[in-house]
This record gives C-alpha cells, sequence and structure tokens, in this order.
C-alpha cells in the first residue's frame, strides 16, 4: 500500500526551503460533498475487493486507515504550498492515522484535484511536522447504512488501482 502514495507536491518545490509563514488555507465544509461528508471514522482494508481491484494479494491484510476532522490543520499548512492549492477548495482537514506495525499520524486536507477527490497528508521532514507532502485520490461509495460505505484509496494518477476500505467494525461492550 505504502508504494502507491506518490509524491506529487514536490514538483516545482525543490530548493524552496520551508517557510514559517503559512498558506490562507481555509475548510469550505460542503454536505453535498460525498467524501468529506462521509469519510471520517475508522477504516478495515477489505482484501478481497482489493484483490480484485489490484489483481494481486494484498501485502497487508490488516492495514486499517482513520481520518478525524480538524479543521484548525488548515491554519497550519505552509506557504510552500500554496501554488499547488490555488484555486481549490479544501472540504475537510484533520488528522489521518495509518495503522501498520506502529500508528503513524498524519495532518491532512481533502481537497480535489483535477475533479477527483484528493486526500493530500503531511510528514515530518528536518523537524517540520508539515515539511513533506504525499497524496493520493480518494472515491466513497454511499451505503444505505453508513456502517457499509465503502472507501477506495488509489494513487495520486489515474493509471494506479484503487485498495477498497469497509468501516472497521465498532466493538460493542
Amino acid at each position: 500500500m505504502k508504494t502507491r502514495f506518490v509524491v506529487i507536491l514536490g514538483i516545482g518545490l525543490v530548493g524552496i526551503p520551508s517557510l514559517a509563514v503559512k498558506a490562507e488555507v481555509k475548510v469550505e465544509p460542503d454536505k453535498e460533498n460525498v467524501a468529506a461528508s462521509r469519510i471520517e471514522g475508522d477504516w478495515q482494508l477489505d482484501a478481497a475487493l482489493t484483490k480484485r481491484l489490484t489483481d494481486k494479494e494484498p501485502k497487508e491484510k490488516a492495514l486499517a486507515i482513520s481520518f478525524k476532522s480538524d479543521p484548525d490543520i488548515a491554519k497550519k499548512i505552509p506557504a510552500k504550498y500554496e501554488k499547488f492549492l490555488a484555486g481549490k477548495k479544501v472540504y475537510m482537514a484533520g488528522v489521518m492515522t495509518l495503522q501498520e506495525a506502529k500508528p503513524k499520524q498524519h495532518p491532512f486536507i481533502l481537497t480535489e484535484h483535477r475533479g477527483n477527490p484528493h486526500v493530500v497528508f503531511f510528514r515530518e521532514r528536518d523537524g517540520d511536522p508539515l515539511g513533506d507532502a504525499e497524496s493520493f485520490n480518494v472515491m466513497l461509495a454511499v451505503a444505505k447504512d453508513k456502517q457499509n460505505d465503502l472507501l477506495f484509496i488509489g494513487g495520486d494518477f489515474n493509471n494506479q488501482p484503487f485498495s477498497a476500505f469497509v468501516r472497521a467494525k465498532v466493538e460493542k461492550k
């Protein structure tokens, strides 16, 4: 799964130091945006559907991902990403957690890129918690019962197959 997260924001940014000035990024929620209105929550890889889509056995069958809304994340986006974000609406911001061997949290924004719902997440680089950006396309299929929604995570180009995720089962206590 890791190999599908491809850096696209680095183009044109090489050699530009991280700036202390923040970009003017505001979250503009839209309840009609399918991805933004339903992506929040915990998701578990659907190995069978992912194999059907990729024609490969998933390497990490237990991979999980979580999205939690936090609009204040948008205020922390460094100015070096302004060019990429120019003219784009940010529908959601928050923290994405990749549940692999060791959980990793990343600030993220949900925007669009070339008409596709697109998650841009940030990783630490040289002491800057938002020093490196990576991204991927997402699609979300809404079910009658929210627990049955499907989340599809692809690469950042349209020639890369998507992996499928289902909402994590909530354990009843």
